[in-house]
């Protein structure tokens, strides 16, 4: 599988099922993610995609949805200013940089969008993903001790945050 082979590419609404069912796939695994059920049905996944104000990124392999970004930018007037990123790839096509590409193409959007400030949360677990984000140019911003009960062991909410107007490539 080269990283060649995966389409990166802005979601469309008949996207949805396929965003759900990556979701829920990586939700599954019951170590990356808080929720382990997919709560938007179709439609609301839908009406997710058709909101101007954010970014849904697929990555696409051999026609089937194996990783998806969203940033959502604040929905108050006093934090439009701010996003926040969530990120989710199937296990067995993660190491392949899908996630980076998509990390950097949401930095650039939000660069075009106006957000000053870009959020994220990661269990302190996720050494590769924290790892990653580090690389990109996040840093860490606040730690939640023993937030998350994650395979019988307490974890960290780690948040990080770039400021993606001051982050250039």
């Amino acid at each position: 599988m080269e990283e060649n082979s995966y389409e990166i590419r802005v979601a469309v609404p008949s996207d949805a099922a396929g965003i759900i069912k990556c979701m829920q796939n990586v939700m599954s695994e019951k170590i990356y993610l808080v929720s382990e059920i997919y709560l938007y049905t179709e439609r609301g996944q839908k009406d997710i995609l058709r909101n101007p104000d954010d970014l849904t990124l697929v990555t696409v392999f051999n026609g089937e949805i194996v990783g998806t970004m969203n940033i959502q930018r604040g929905f108050y007037k006093k934090n439009r200013h701010t996003a926040n990123l969530g990120i989710a790839i199937v296990s067995e096509h993660r190491g392949k940089g899908i996630g980076k590409r998509m990390i950097e193409n949401g930095i650039k959007w939000c660069r075009e969008n106006g957000i000053i400030k870009l959020n994220l949360e990661v269990f302190s677990s996720n050494e590769n993903a924290i790892s990653l984000y580090k690389k990109l140019g996040f840093t860490l911003e606040g730690q939640r001790k023993g937030q998350f009960l994650v395979e019988n062991s307490y974890v960290d909410d780690i948040l990080m945050t770039i400021y993606p107007m001051e982050h250039k490539e």
